[in-house]
């Protein structure tokens, strides 16, 4: 029974790999077949370090721009191997996401979940627009959602087997790729001391004192390191993006961003299941894992909103998809037991390709609502992704061989145009410069997330030769001009990006 059963899981994860490459395959595609802007801003970096420059966006400036180290880290032997770092991040990423769709089928099957759930969860994960986009992105996404993942599943195991708490390693992995790793090892760790507490009537174990110190041993000397590094308790992208102190145009804007979210993945009756799931937690032994995976998604999606949302649909939201997809498949066959096993026991085989016809619905429904609607059809058809890559990179190889060594220039999305041209560039939105990240702005959270501080009198005081940004905001700058220059031939290219220069 146990090989049949092996035989039918290995079958199904064939399946589900076929399933989510065409999704990844699509996505690429449509985003120009390379990573988007932003993967090429931790690229730059990896870029500086490989010239001898240090981990720098422009060298000699002490400035923290990216918050994924391990991700940026694992850059640096793809530019240094002159592999093509964009297309490379996105394999790369698409490998994890292969790798987390298969830890949730494992995962049904370590906590004994009912029959289809692993399988139907992965399904879901391998079509929701905002884990497959994001996964093909070249962006950390999908690597940190397998390492909170690994760590979850590992620490719901530990319950049982009494071996080393590698959790506390996988965790602290994903809080060196994501600032918000440590977010979700402080919920674990109070997950098991509340359940140490209310179950056992002790507050914690050794392998639980193991867990925290396998933690601490790798992230504090990372984080230590860091803070002597950039001598910031925060990074800079931190300052640029957020407010601490949580406006209420912040929190409002994040709220918005929620509920775009769900209105992509069916609107909020998505919510019912997973309710189910836990409500019927208890009587069907699963408690732990279903309060904790609670635990981790109710903190986490409020972080979301405090902070804001995010400019894209989905991407903050897609390390969450794993947990979220196995309580919702956990209570469609709660659902199913108490209101559709009763009155079908007469239907004999009918039974069986039913439920296959209906996951099939619930599955292309999924892709329909997130991807075509939602991913596609919200942030890459609306912003033409492919073109603007197109625009970036041309510019980018434009500069490097136009422009002398040293000069400098001033961007608006600060990832391709630097990277390509490999040279210094103000940062017009802050992201990797100190004085407009720093700004206090008094709207923050009334603009698009990371694009609110801008400050047009301070670049101009910087005297870059060339300005390269989307639109017309220079034309009303006495000291710039439009470039005299043809930098493309193609009339689509020039009207998505704007070159200036300073006038002599």
């Amino acid at each position: 029974m146990k090989s049949r059963s092996r035989s039918i899981f290995n079958f199904a994860s064939l399946g589900i790999a076929l399933v989510f490459s065409a999704s990844a395959i699509f996505f690429a595609n449509a985003l120009g077949a390379d990573a988007v802007d932003d993967a090429y801003i931790s690229f730059r970096y990896a870029q500086n370090a490989i010239r001898g420059y240090g981990l720098f966006f422009n060298p000699g400036e002490r400035v923290e721009g990216f918050t994924n180290f391990l991700w940026t880290a694992a850059m640096i032997p793809l530019e240094g191997a002159g592999v093509d770092v964009g297309r490379a991040s996105m394999a790369l990423g698409a490998l994890f996401a292969l790798a987390t769709l298969w830890l949730v089928g494992r995962f049904a099957r370590q906590v004994d979940a009912p029959r289809g759930v692993g399988i139907l969860a992965a399904l879901l994960l391998a079509v929701d627009g905002s884990f497959v986009l994001w996964a093909v992105s070249g962006l950390e996404t999908v690597l940190f959602a397998f390492l909170i993942f690994a760590g979850a599943t590992l620490y719901v195991r530990e319950q049982t087997h009494a071996r080393f708490p590698l959790s506390g390693v996988f965790f602290a992995l994903a809080t060196m790729t994501r600032p918000e790793g440590a977010f979700v090892f402080a919920i674990t760790v109070a997950h098991q001391v509340a359940w140490r507490l209310v179950v056992e009537r002790r507050l914690f174990t050794g392998r639980d004192i193991l867990r925290g110190l396998a933690f601490a041993a790798i992230f504090a000397p990372y984080w230590l390191g860091r803070w002597w590094y950039y001598k910031s308790f925060l990074p800079n992208s931190f300052h640029a993006k957020v407010s601490a102190a949580g406006p209420a145009a912040q929190i409002e804007r994040g709220w918005k961003h929620l509920a775009q979210f769900v209105g992509v993945h069916l609107g909020w009756l998505v919510l019912l299941p997973p309710l189910v799931a836990v409500a019927n937690a208890f009587r069907a032994h699963r408690f732990f894992w279903t309060s904790y995976f609670t635990a981790l998604l109710i903190p986490y999606t409020a972080y979301i909103v405090y902070v804001g949302g995010d400019w894209s649909v989905g991407r903050f939201f897609a390390p969450l998809m794993p947990f979220f997809y196995l309580l919702f498949c956990t209570g469609l066959g709660d659902l199913w037991k108490t209101f559709g096993e009763p009155r079908t026991r007469h239907w004999g085989k009918l039974v069986e390709y039913t439920t296959w016809v209906v996951s099939g619905l619930l599955v292309a429904a999924v892709f329909y609502a997130s991807a075509w609607s939602g991913e596609y059809g919200i942030y890459i058809r609306s912003f033409d992704a492919a073109r603007a890559t197109e625009a970036r990179v041309v510019m980018g190889r434009w500069l490097n061989a136009n422009a002398p060594r040293g000069t400098l220039i001033a961007v608006d999305a600060a990832g391709q145009v630097p990277y390509f041209s490999g040279l210094p560039a103000v940062d017009m939105f802050g992201i990797n410069d100190l004085h407009i990240g720093r700004m206090q702005v008094a709207t923050l959270g009334q603009g698009t997330p990371g694009h609110e501080k801008f400050d047009l009198a301070y670049v101009v005081m910087r005297q870059p030769e060339y300005v390269i940004i989307f639109g017309d905001v220079m034309d009303s700058v006495k000291e710039y001009e439009r470039a005299p220059v043809t930098w493309t031939d193609d009339p689509a290219l020039r009207k998505f990006l704007t070159l200036y220069r300073r006038k002599k």
